[in-house]
């Protein structure tokens, strides 16, 4: 299996892409696959080097990569079983190389469209564009693609018009277990590279406020980046009192961390994030503001706070969420929620999610050998399929399709099914022995917890605390108990 990425974690400016692609490859070596991430090659690293099971091959710089990588592709076409072609904004267009029998996934982490016009010259913005939209369209058409939030698929179809497969596979969380004593004053540690698309100046921004309505409040920001000069000055200028720790090793990160209140995003969205994920993992709450990617990230009002807009309404809501934190009980609370949300995110259901992907795209393209047509490619709707088990016939695990997510309790069995309309349920229940006219069936759309979460589909919902604004959220009046439904949506 090849991974191709423009960087790896040795490079300078790694990010959350470079982490998903490293424990991605682990965890594929780990299970027995022989597993080449190809690369950029930034200075004093190595050209060629074994890394946790799998190998690393790195050519070139960041633009040259690419070229290399088609070179390195062709080069090897014969021992190629998979590729994972990562689209950080473009994607390596690995199909042009490959055997047309090979599987190519492609990986999006979002939809770079809005970015490249903010952070490009006009022309080279143009450029970037054709390449991630009309280009990467033609060449893998309806090849299979992952992505990392519903957000995110929502924006692979609308904005660049994929009419393939689209499977959502979250980031798994690194620091499941990680535990500690948070810090007597409130503290706010935000963990990331320092980049201008994440807003962190308009944090610096809020911060000064929240400083004079907090006094003892403090912001910790850890990573670098080349926004941090223009950072400082900014939180100089505005009065606000920020610590710039730069790049920790992972344990005095972790132990930063781990004293945390509160972590806040005031990106514009556009991804999943990982760090927001990873603080919840060590029980700490996060804020951000409701844009796409992070909306998907945080539960409003159970693992953190969603809010409106930046600049005097995240000052406001930065103060409410360190009132409300202010008490153990409820910090203790909202945290241990934070941690189950976050323990549903392991790089072992991601590297799951991945090989389905694989497995999809690999019987797609030998039926397309054979001139038959996928029923079930573009379509984005995903169901929860709930029959009594004693229903379906005592080998029904044999009979499930790859690719769904089936859980059971012993008595009921549900599944969750990607791409599946009404015609795809009936010849699911027929397949597993069940009648579709038998009482116990019961087929609903997927919530968004559902779909992300998807492996917990027996979980109870839980009643949210407070929210930022002091709002309790309303029961379902759909339910005789009073309780928010499963699948209320």
């Amino acid at each position: 299996m090849v991974v191709l990425n423009w960087r790896d974690r040795q490079h300078p400016a790694a990010g959350g892409a470079e982490l998903y692609c490293e424990r991605l490859a682990r965890e594929l070596a780990r299970r027995g696959h022989s597993v080449v991430l190809v690369t950029s090659r930034p200075a004093g690293t190595a050209a060629r080097e074994d890394l946790d099971g799998y190998s690393v091959w790195r050519l070139g710089t960041w633009w040259s990569v690419y070229p290399l990588a088609l070179l390195w592709l062709l080069r090897h076409r014969r021992s190629v079983g998979a590729v994972i072609d990562s689209q950080n904004g473009v994607p390596f267009f690995s199909p042009l190389v490959v055997g047309r029998r090979t599987p190519v996934v492609l990986l999006v982490h979002h939809v770079h469209q809005d970015l490249f016009t903010r952070a490009l010259r006009p022309m080279a913005a143009r450029l970037a564009r054709w390449l991630e939209g009309p280009v990467s369209r033609r060449v893998y058409r309806r090849r299979t693609v992952v992505v990392l939030s519903p957000s995110a698929r929502t924006q692979v179809r609308r904005r660049l018009r994929f009419d393939g497969a689209v499977r959502v596979v979250p980031t798994g969380a690194d620091t499941l277990g990680l535990q500690g004593e948070r810090s007597a004053a409130p503290r706010i540690v935000v963990v990331g590279r320092l980049t201008v698309y994440k807003r962190l100046d308009s944090l610096a921004q809020a911060m000064a406020e929240v400083q004079r309505r907090v006094p003892d409040a403090e912001l910790h920001l850890v990573g670098k980046g080349p926004a941090r000069r223009e950072l400082e000055q900014r939180a100089e200028a505005a009065g606000a009192r920020v610590v710039f720790h730069g790049r920790l090793s992972d344990a005095e990160r972790d132990a930063l961390l781990s004293t945390a209140w509160l972590t806040v995003s005031a990106s514009d969205g556009g991804d999943w994030a990982v760090s927001l994920v990873e603080a919840n993992a060590a029980g700490v709450p996060a804020l951000a503001r409701r844009v796409s990617g992070l909306r998907d990230t945080v539960r409003h009002g159970e693992t953190g706070w969603l809010v409106d807009g930046s600049g005097d309404g995240l000052a406001e809501a930065i103060v409410r969420a360190l009132a409300t934190l202010s008490d153990p009980a409820v910090a203790g609370t909202i945290g241990e929620r934070a941690r189950a949300w976050a323990a549903r995110f392991t790089w072992e259901r991601t590297a799951d999610g991945v090989l389905q992907a694989i497995e999809t795209e690999r019987a797609r393209v030998e039926r397309a050998h054979l001139g038959h047509r996928e029923r079930r490619t573009g379509n984005d709707l995903v169901v929860v399929l709930s029959v009594r088990q004693s229903a379906l016939r005592a080998d029904w695990e044999s009979a499930r399709r790859s690719g769904d997510v089936w859980v059971s309790d012993g008595t009921t069995v549900r599944g969750l099914l990607a791409g599946a309309d009404e015609g795809d349920v009936d010849t699911v229940l027929a397949r597993l022995g069940a009648r579709r006219d038998d009482p116990s069936v019961s087929v609903l759309v997927a919530r968004h917890a559902d779909l992300i979460g998807g492996r917990h589909l027996f979980d109870e919902p839980v009643v949210d605390l407070i929210d930022v604004a002091g709002r309790t959220f309303p029961a379902d009046p759909r339910r005789p108990d009073g309780r928010g439904g499963r699948h209320a949506a």
